[in-house]
């Protein structure tokens, strides 16, 4: 089953900044954006924006980067909540992003307001902006878990906006904090690709299955962090050790191949080199196949992924 992360807003200067943005497409499925939200940027023309908002004609174009290559993808906008299905926690949730409603719009015109109130209140109601996306963020993805019958989880702002008991949600939490975060100058081709590379993506599978299995395990959450790290530092050892043998054993064969071929086209054979190019993809393929064996390989695709882009 997918497993996709709903953004409640899309500017990097406003809500998240692009390395986090490569760290989330390196874990889940896809992003999910509503599309009115996306459209404040993809409708903007870029030749009409003054100075200090140019930068969002270079946001326009990853935006658009990604939902050509289907990292991102959007979502109809509502801000209608209707719950059919008398979702309990869509109820609350509807409820509380009701209550906030008056306090996200109202402005204080008490003009004899000290400086340090003004500050206070500007805070608060910055708190109640960014609450109310999370809550309206929450609902959106109970919704599209409805409409997909996939995983979604939105990505919010505010602590107190997320009192989640579910294990999995708590156990992908972690898990995305070990995540490597890109740098800024990653060229997002060089993710696409490592998405995309099938050993890659079987490693990411193995992960999820884990991660499915573990969520409905009895172990508490602290136990499955310690499994975790014991797994991750289990599979970091053994992989450096075939890491060597792989080294020593495609220099002996390519060493010997070498002679062979010498040797073979020297007496007027032409057989032997074909022989010998052979064992070397047989001896390749061997060592790729207890590779897929490793003790830990639970986890190899957080390992795999450090190695790619974090850079030392």
């Amino acid at each position: 089953m997918s497993k996709n992360i709903v953004y409640p807003y899309v500017m990097f200067t406003q809500f998240i900044d692009e390395p986090i943005l490569k760290r989330h497409s390196l874990f889940f499925d896809s992003i999910y954006i509503s599309e009115l939200r996306l459209s404040n940027i993809l409708n903007t023309d870029p030749t009409t924006l003054k100075e200090e908002f140019k930068s969002l004609a270079y946001e326009r174009t990853i935006w658009e980067f990604l939902i050509d290559n289907q990292i991102v993808k959007t979502y109809p906008f509502s801000l209608k909540y209707d719950n059919p299905a008398n979702d309990e926690e869509a109820n609350v949730l509807i409820q509380e992003f009701l209550s906030l409603m008056p306090q996200s719009d109202s402005t204080e015109t008490n003009k004899n307001l000290t400086e340090e109130d003004i500050k206070n209140n500007e805070q608060k109601a910055l708190n109640h902006f960014f609450l109310s996306h999370d809550i309206s963020v929450r609902l959106d993805s109970i919704n599209l878990r409805k409409k997909y019958n996939e995983e979604f989880y939105p990505a919010l702002r505010t602590n107190s906006s997320f009192n989640s008991v579910d294990k999995k949600s708590e156990i992908i939490q972690f898990l995305l904090n070990d995540i490597p975060e890109p740098a800024l100058n990653t060229p997002w081709e060089e993710i696409i690709e490592f998405r995309s590379d099938e050993d890659v993506k079987n490693k990411y599978l193995a992960l999820i299955n884990w991660i499915n299995k573990t969520a409905i395990s009895a172990s508490s959450l602290s136990d499955i962090k310690d499994e975790y790290e014991y797994l991750y530092n289990d599979y970091m050892k053994h992989f450096k050790l075939h890491k060597l043998k792989y080294n020593n054993t495609l220099l002996e064969v390519m060493v010997t191949a070498g002679a062979g071929i010498l040797m073979a086209f020297q007496a007027g054979e032409f057989i032997s080199p074909f022989k010998n190019l052979l064992q070397m993809n047989l001896s390749h393929i061997k060592l790729l196949e207890e590779e897929a064996k490793l003790p830990g390989k639970e986890v190899a695709y957080i390992y795999h992924a450090k190695k790619q882009f974090v850079k030392d």
